[in-house]
């Protein structure tokens, strides 16, 4: 969300995250990501019961919530909520670009411009490999996993495949592509981004 949420914000639109974390644990975790928006703290899960984000089944009896995006109208407009998505487990997230592409419908833009952002192999190899010293690679499995690496792994695989399909589906609804151009953090290629546009009648 770091990178999308400066397009949101062009849009006019408020980001704040919440979680079920104590205020301190929040402040920790914004400074070491450097996250440009605000984290709310909900330790007793009320929130997250509020908008039926709880994980009733949470295995280890956590108070934590499902992943879930909300688009909620201004006050001025009865704060309605416009569009929410809630996944089953923290592995079932909406893309970047669905999450623009909503707001642009919500907001009735009738010419809509999103990307996607499809990672190369190198890069996933990378993000992959920086879990565990040796890197587990996409397809091994070595002695002393650490603990999380192989949902990590899986994580940042299934994104990926994520990313490929925003962009078959995006042209399969009659998206017109755009440009296609490389990207790069420093010197180092990260993958393509690819920008659909449309006129919504």
């Amino acid at each position: 969300m770091r990178h999308t949420y400066w397009e949101i914000r062009g849009l006019g639109v408020e980001f704040i995250a919440v979680a079920n974390e104590e205020p301190e644990n929040h402040k920790e975790i914004r400074e070491r990501l450097d996250l440009p928006f605000m984290l709310l703290s909900d330790p007793g899960a009320e929130v997250a019961r509020a908008y039926n984000t709880y994980h009733e089944n949470e295995p280890r009896e956590r108070d934590i919530a499902r992943p879930g995006l909300f688009l909620i109208d201004s006050a001025a407009n009865g704060a309605k909520v416009l569009w929410d998505h809630v996944g089953p487990t923290t592995r079932h997230r909406v893309t970047p670009n669905r999450i623009v592409e909503e707001l642009l419908n919500a907001l009735g833009r009738k010419h809509q411009v999103v990307s996607v952002h499809v990672p190369s192999e190198t890069e996933l190899l990378r993000v992959i490999g920086s879990y565990q010293d040796p890197p587990v690679g996409h397809y091994r499995t070595i002695g002393g996993l650490q603990p999380a690496v192989g949902v990590e792994r899986e994580f940042t695989q299934q994104n990926a495949m994520a990313a490929f399909s925003e962009v078959h589906r995006l042209a399969e609804e009659g998206w017109t592509l755009v440009t296609v151009t490389p990207e790069f953090e420093g010197e180092r290629s990260t993958g393509h981004r690819y920008v659909f546009q449309r006129t919504v009648e």
